[in-house]
């Protein structure tokens, strides 16, 4: 069973954790792994990569992932959207990273910690840390064809990233993909473990708090955008999802 975990578009976010263990899952964001003591075992596409004290993991949008922790970790992660690295994500398009563990010098891991992992940093800051970060990662590795596994939901959730915002719904990807209706409601339900009208609705509902949160866009308009085509769907939709009214999240966030 493959869970997916649905994050905000221009999300950044840090925390810590102790001793984590996560099932096999995937998001829209990167996410980035500093294991500060003991050991971690990170699965990515069926690759399995040991990491020890002092080094990273970089985990890229929509890759399966699960981590376990076997006798004692503690690790820093930060999680942060395609949007912040528009130019990373175009270079990593339908690629992998051959070895997703690195090192930093401790002068590097020193700004890193100081704009990443910090409460006082800025936008710019976070921004130019986070190209800094992947500059050294390309250093050490290259990046390769991607492998994606299962590819049939690597197809499935890359054309509703791309179509979202459209009039799609599953008739219309099992036409584009070539299989049937049926047979692509049951793997999607197997192995996202939600619904499509689910899961479409909160990569909507959740494109919708990112325009309500960073423009001044009129509702309406932004129901629009986001791929509602009346606004009593994107009103239901909105307060099932985020237990408030697209006007009310708005004034808790601006």
């Amino acid at each position: 069973m493959l869970l997916y975990e649905s994050k905000h578009f221009d999300l950044f976010t840090t925390y810590q954790s102790t001793n984590l263990n996560f099932p096999s899952h995937l998001h829209r964001c990167f996410e980035l792994i500093f294991i500060v003591e003991g050991e971690m075992e990170v699965t990515i596409s069926e690759r399995c990569f040991q990491l020890e004290a002092g080094q990273f993991l970089l985990i890229l949008p929509y890759e399966i992932h699960s981590i376990l922790t076997k006798t004692q970790s503690r690790a820093r992660l930060c999680l942060f959207s395609p949007d912040y690295v528009p130019t990373f994500q175009k270079m990593i398009e339908k690629r992998s990273l051959e070895n997703p563990v690195f090192n930093l010098s401790l002068e590097a891991q020193a700004l890193i910690f100081k704009s990443l992992f910090s409460s006082h940093s800025n936008l710019l800051e976070q921004k130019g840390s986070l190209y800094l970060l992947l500059s050294e990662l390309i250093q050490q590795t290259s990046l390769v064809e991607a492998k994606k596994e299962p590819d049939l939901l690597h197809s499935i959730l890359s054309y509703i990233q791309e179509h979202f915002t459209e009039s799609i719904s599953l008739h219309s990807i099992a036409r584009s993909l070539g299989y049937s209706y049926n047979y692509l409601s049951k793997y999607f339900n197997t192995h996202v473990n939600t619904s499509f009208v689910d899961f479409l609705n909160e990569t909507r509902i959740n494109y919708a708090c990112y325009l309500l949160s960073t423009s001044e866009k009129p509702i309406t308009e932004i129901a629009h955008l986001s791929g509602y085509e009346n606004i009593r769907s994107f009103n239901r939709n909105f307060i099932k999802i985020k237990l408030c009214t697209p006007k009310e999240y708005r004034g808790s966030v601006s």
